[in-house]
Order: C-alpha cells, then sequence, then structure tokens
C-alpha cells in the first residue's frame, strides 16, 4: 500500500512539473529582443532633398535595416512613438495618408500617437487606425462617457521566443499641443474623448501601471512605447515622471521633446533601472533597442546606407506629386529665416526668443489685415510652436513656406483688451530661461521685455490651460505701434485691440491661451497661414536677379513704409522686438 502512495505521489509531482515547465514554456523567456524604432518623423520623408541635413535617413532606409536585421536571425520589431502624419507638405497635402502608406510598405509593427495626429481633428485621427496596417496602442487615450479604451491600450508581439508588450502612453500635452476642441463634440461644449493624465496625473500613473500589470502577466518583457518627451514644460507627464511612479517597464522608448537621448537610464519607484532613449526628430536617427534578458542597451544610427527600392520609389512618387504644385519659386532671399539656431545644434529659437522668421510670419499675418483686408489690425501674434522649419537662403517656393506652417491653421482678428494680451505675453514667457516652450509669443506691432531672473508664477490647470498670475510678472514694457503718429506707445489694460493670428491660438485655446476664450471675432476666416505668408513673400519688392522675383529683405518689405516700425530680417535674432533679461 504504502508503495502505491508512493507511486501516486511521484506520478502527482512528475506531473505537476511538466505542466509547470509547459507553463513556463508558454510564457516564453527573456531571450535576445531587438527593437528598431522612429519618433517625431513629422513627414520628413526626404531629408536630404529637403533642407540640406547631414542625415539623409528616409523610410527605406528603416525598411533595409529592418530587411538586414532580420536576415542576421535577429527577433525585430519595429515600432513608432508618434507625430508621424504632420510636419512638413508632405504631410499635410493628403492629411498624413501617404505617410501611412508608406510606414505600411516599410513593415511597422505598431506606433502610439502622437498630439500632432489630431492636428487634422479627431475623424482624420480616427480614420488612420483604420488606414495603418499597424495597430495603434495607447493606454490612457479613452471615451469621456466610460473611461473605455479607444484603442488597445498594449500589444503583445512573438519576437522569437521571447513575448515583447508594448505598453502605449499618450501625452496629456495633446489637449493644448493639438487643440481642445477636436476631442468636444461639434458644439465644443462636451469632452467626447479624453487623455487620462490631464485632471490628475495619478490618473496617467495608474493607467501606465495597471496596463503594465496586465501585459507582464503574458509578457517576458514590457516596453512603453510613449510620446511623452523630457520638456520642463510636459511636467508632470514626462517619460522620468512616469517611469519614476511606476514599476515593471524595462525600457521606455519615448517622443514629443525632440530630445536626442541615445541611452540613459532612470530609476522606478522600486529603485530598479529603466532604461530611456529617444531619437531627437526629422528622421536625424534611427532607434536600436536591444534587450537580452536583464540586459538593457540603446543606440542611435545616423547613417546607414542600404536603402529599399519600393518604398523609395513610393516616396519619390509622392515627393513628385506634391512638387509639382508646390515647387513654384515665389520670392528669393539671401539669408535664412531661422526656425533653429544657425549654428547647428539644433536648438529651437522660436519657442524661447525672437527670430527673424518669428517677425516674419507675424509681420505677414500684420500686414494681411491691413494692407489686403483694409482692416485696422494693431497687433499680430504667433506662437513658436507653429513654426516648424527653416527658410532656407537662395530661391523661396510655396512649399517652403508651407514646411514652416503645416498645420493648416487658418488665420483670423479678433478683439483683446490689452489685459488678455499682457496675460498671454506672460504665459508664453513663463518657460523663458528654462527651455522649449511651443507657445512662446512672436509678435508684430508690439514690443515686450522679458525678465528670466524672475521665477514664473503663472497658473495652470491640469489641462495645461492658463488660470492666471498672482505675481510678479516676468513681462514688463509692452509696446504697441501707433501706425497714426509712428511711435511706440505703452499697452493699455483697459482698452481693446485688434489682434491678429491663428484660430488654434486665438479662438480654440491651442497651446494652453485660455485667456482668449469666448473673444469676439472681428474676421474668422482670412486664409490658411502658409498662404498668407506666402502672398507676404510675393509682396516684397522685386529684386534685379534675372527672373524679377520679389526679394525678401528689410529694405524691400511692405511694411518698411511704417516709419520706426521695427525691422531687420536678416538677422537671425530679428529686429529687437522681445529684449530678453537672463
Amino acid at each position: 500500500m504504502k508503495k502505491i502512495f508512493n507511486f501516486a505521489r511521484t506520478a502527482t509531482i512528475a506531473l505537476l512539473a511538466l505542466c509547470l515547465a509547459t507553463a513556463l514554456a508558454s510564457c516564453g523567456q527573456r531571450g535576445d529582443v531587438t527593437i528598431v524604432y522612429t519618433n517625431d518623423v513629422h513627414t520628413y520623408v526626404d531629408n536630404a532633398k529637403k533642407d540640406g541635413r547631414k542625415s539623409a535617413l528616409s523610410y527605406g532606409n528603416v525598411a533595409a535595416l529592418k530587411q538586414d536585421l532580420l536576415a542576421q536571425g535577429k527577433n525585430v520589431a519595429l515600432v513608432d512613438a508618434g507625430d508621424f502624419i504632420q510636419g512638413t507638405v508632405y504631410g499635410a497635402m493628403d492629411e498624413g495618408a501617404s505617410a501611412v502608406k508608406f510606414m505600411n510598405a516599410v513593415g511597422y509593427d505598431l506606433a502610439v500617437f502622437g498630439n500632432h495626429e489630431f492636428d487634422y481633428g479627431m475623424e482624420r485621427a480616427l480614420d488612420v487606425i483604420k488606414e495603418a496596417a499597424f495597430p495603434l496602442v495607447a493606454c490612457n487615450f479613452v471615451h469621456a462617457k466610460d473611461n473605455k479604451p479607444v484603442v488597445a491600450p498594449y500589444k503583445i508581439l512573438r519576437l522569437g521566443k521571447s513575448r515583447v508588450a508594448f505598453v502605449g502612453i499618450m501625452t496629456p500635452d495633446t489637449y493644448s499641443k493639438s487643440s481642445p476642441k477636436h476631442f468636444m463634440d461639434k458644439d465644443g461644449k462636451t469632452f467626447l474623448y479624453k487623455i487620462l493624465g490631464c485632471d490628475d496625473e495619478e490618473d496617467l500613473y495608474e493607467s501606465v501601471q495597471k496596463t503594465v500589470d496586465q501585459a507582464a502577466r503574458k509578457a517576458d518583457y514590457v516596453v512603453a512605447l510613449g510620446h511623452l518627451g523630457v520638456d520642463a514644460s510636459s511636467i508632470p507627464w514626462r517619460s522620468e515622471d512616469v517611469i519614476a511612479r511606476t514599476h515593471g517597464i524595462d525600457a521606455f522608448i519615448d517622443g514629443h521633446s525632440h530630445t536626442v537621448m541615445e541611452q540613459k537610464f532612470v530609476k522606478n519607484d522600486k529603485g530598479q533601472d529603466v532604461l530611456l532613449t529617444q531619437t531627437g526628430c526629422y528622421f536625424g536617427a534611427i532607434g536600436l533597442v536591444e534587450l537580452n534578458g536583464d540586459q538593457k542597451s540603446s543606440r542611435l544610427i545616423k547613417d546607414y546606407k542600404p536603402s529599399d527600392e519600393k518604398v523609395d520609389s513610393l516616396v519619390s512618387d509622392w515627393m513628385a506629386q506634391v512638387d509639382k504644385h508646390m515647387g513654384t519659386k515665389i520670392a528669393t532671399c539671401d539669408f535664412p529665416l531661422c526656425a533653429n539656431s544657425p549654428v547647428g545644434n539644433h536648438e529651437r529659437l522660436v519657442r524661447k526668443q525672437e527670430s527673424n522668421l518669428g517677425d516674419f510670419v507675424s509681420d505677414a499675418f500684420y500686414w494681411h489685415f491691413n494692407f489686403v483686408e483694409g482692416l485696422d489690425c494693431e497687433i499680430a501674434l504667433a506662437n513658436g510652436g507653429g513654426l516648424r522649419s527653416d527658410i532656407p537662403a537662395g530661391d523661396v517656393t510655396y512649399s517652403a513656406v508651407k514646411t514652416v506652417l503645416p498645420f493648416g491653421n487658418d488665420v483670423c482678428l479678433v478683439e483683446l483688451t490689452g489685459r488678455q494680451i499682457f496675460d498671454a505675453l506672460e504665459f508664453g514667457a513663463r518657460f523663458v530661461g528654462l527651455g522649449d516652450n511651443g507657445g512662446f509669443m512672436h509678435a508684430a506691432g508690439l514690443r515686450y521685455k522679458i525678465d528670466a531672473t524672475i521665477p514664473s508664477a503663472v497658473q495652470a490647470n491640469s489641462e495645461k490651460l492658463w488660470t492666471g498670475n498672482p505675481g510678479p510678472y516676468r513681462v514688463s514694457d509692452v509696446q504697441v505701434y501707433d501706425k497714426k503718429s509712428a511711435g511706440w506707445v505703452p499697452l493699455d489694460i483697459e482698452t481693446t485691440y485688434a489682434v491678429a493670428g491663428l484660430s488654434f491660438t486665438l479662438r480654440e485655446m491651442g497651446d494652453g491661451f485660455a485667456m482668449f476664450d469666448g473673444v469676439k471675432a472681428i474676421k474668422n476666416y482670412a486664409g490658411e497661414d502658409f498662404i498668407i505668408a506666402a502672398n507676404y513673400a510675393k509682396a516684397f519688392a522685386k529684386g534685379t536677379d534675372a527672373n524679377a522675383l520679389p526679394k525678401i529683405s528689410s529694405q524691400s518689405c511692405p511694411l518698411a513704409s511704417y516709419k520706426n516700425y521695427l525691422l531687420n530680417y536678416e538677422k537671425p535674432e530679428g529686429a529687437g522686438r522681445i529684449e530678453i533679461k537672463k
């Protein structure tokens, strides 16, 4: 009897051991995994031809790299960390449809929504889900009525013997960096969609942790695929904030802040190292993450010669179609109009200080209403985040201007009080001296000073919309150009002014400018931003070149007829309309 019992016990133990082994085998193992990634491509589909950047990387290179790694026997996934349908004329011409086709042809395995995926509206963003041959993931993008996810919170890919879970994380910045109204009903009163973390950052952390826990039960690795960034303006929603308040993530592939971050390790809430990486932007590099058990590393590939011919052909055919319409020369310029630092360090000038491009675009809006519409426009504002690219020296085309202003925003003229203008300048100046801010305000018909040694007292709600400033103010000595006297007079906070700018900022609270909520419109729609800027370039006096094109300069500018008006397009830092004390 004892022998029978021992045999039964032995058989039971053996069966349990077999079941355990089978269960472990079914969960895979933490073997070698290679993840190729891109982020913030912004439809820069051919850098070499587009703007002369040193990098000539393209989707053809990404396709070839993935194929080469697979041929080497690597277990490969290809992912994107957002902002892939908007940025240049090649994205704007069909609202990113061709960009999605390129990614389908390359063989992307999945992606996360970036904030700029919503620039064409919610309907277009949801269409992207249908057009993409790869799934989009986001754990914190939900329907407002029931908090149910709009897309899958995570996706598991089988890579060799390992299962890798990719958890998608969208930035709550999307509300203000796109437009809150894209997430509302047609009346603009009720949110139909929301991004967890806006009302309370703990909602973001809890959503991520819940999704990571669910994914970890089925996967060997958990990789966060986020569009959060590391800019100070994104606190408390940065990738570093999420890592520090969660656990279970092995690596975090990031986007949004356009940061070149080859490899950084950040401690999670259990003191464990999490790999954090980001390529920068505009195909400046292709990211490569390698996981092998507890070993994890990443590197950035900034030069890769092989390219897939089929993908290249698809891209070049589309570029040819767009260039045929957009390549028309409209002006010439002997110097660049700078969105970025002219010394080549990728510093985005327009987000932290005055630049000649910021002057040019705000002057274009100002010129349009005063010279074309015949309306009395006193001030024009242009947010730095809306100016996406330099205009290189040489011939200026529609395409070049569209690349600067790719969003298709309409230009409007509204009534604002001096107090609203003053508050807007202060809101835009809150990060001066600390880092980038897409809400930094360039101006025409206006000049002002910023004291960056004064800590910002700006207050904002959980959606990062302006709520007030108890003081002190960093902005001072705000003056408005008076066309009648040709002089500069102090801004009167009690007076109403006619102000031109993008509907994104002035009417839709884009970039968080809630002090403009409910403004009275003088003219709702004057035209698309890049068309108005292109028409302004065409209004410059013609040069002496063989083609007799308008020549952009301070002297040939149509606003040069305004005596004492501040003009200096020749200097990258502009005409001195914004004085910053650091």
